[in-house]
């Protein structure tokens, strides 16, 4: 996990990530919750843009990153907000939705090397080996949840972020898309 938490602290672009993430979420022109799958993916995008990861999007893991793969967790105010706090709340890692497993099914299947989570408020980066991962899912509503307290994971180190945002919002580049499409 050396390697991985090492490049995440070094070699990734977060000025540009979180830029990506402060203005898809202040983005007035998202109005709706099927928005949030566009934000979610332009993430995605942004990581593999400003960073070594390759985006793949494969069932069960995001990223690859040399030979390990990576399933990416993200959400706003993962971390309780107290600043000494340490422990996440409740989130989903993997959904029953379109499935016929179980919460125990997912504890024994490994379909990633590391859990990357990222705080888009408080922006925290942490990685959780697999194997402990799936050691904390427990049964949600509709998937398997997982809770992280302090010993459960690594918080990467990034350095101080000052935000380079992308000088137009997505929903207008979307909005131009759309209608340049429809012009037929």
């Amino acid at each position: 996990m050396n390697n991985f938490t090492q490049h995440l602290e070094q070699n990734v672009n977060w000025n540009k990530v979180f830029g990506v993430v402060d203005s898809l979420y202040s983005d007035k022109g998202f109005t709706s919750n099927a928005d949030n799958f566009a934000r979610a993916t332009m993430v995605e995008k942004a990581i593999d843009k400003f960073s070594n990861l390759d985006r793949v999007d494969q069932n069960g893991y995001d990223f690859l990153f040399n030979d390990k793969k990576v399933e990416l967790k993200m959400g706003k105010n993962l971390f309780y907000k107290r600043k000494d706090t340490k422990a996440t709340k409740r989130f989903k890692v993997k959904s029953f939705l379109s499935e016929t497993k179980t919460v125990e099914d997912f504890k024994q299947i490994s379909t990633y090397d590391y859990l990357l989570v990222i705080d888009l408020t408080a922006r925290r980066v942490v990685v959780v080996d697999d194997n402990h991962a799936r050691s904390l899912y427990t049964e949600g509503a509709d998937g398997a949840m997982i809770a992280l307290k302090e010993g459960d994971y690594y918080e990467c180190n990034l350095p101080e972020i000052n935000v380079t945002l992308p000088p137009t919002d997505l929903s207008t580049l979307y909005n131009r898309a759309d209608q340049s499409y429809l012009d037929f």
